[in-house]
């Protein structure tokens, strides 16, 4: 399991761990993204993490093949 850590939107700027594989969706806002997950609130519906990285920086985050080492980290 690969967890990737953005940052939710709020005073105390709290890190949240997200795994990829449960990330159903994005809306992307001007100043903020929000990431839709498979995880179920208490009341049956989809959480929905509002966080301080824009749209193009989640999809990056998300997609890194963490199989690959970074060059000159082989």
């Amino acid at each position: 399991m690969r967890l990737v850590q953005l940052t939710l939107v709020g005073q105390a700027a709290m890190p949240v761990f997200l795994n990829p594989d449960h990330v159903v969706s994005l809306v992307a806002l001007p100043d903020r993204t929000q990431v839709i997950t498979t995880a179920t609130s208490p009341h049956g519906a989809s959480v929905i993490y509002d966080v301080t990285e824009l749209a193009a920086e989640v999809v990056r985050l998300l997609t890194i093949n963490s199989a690959v080492a970074p060059p000159g980290r082989a």
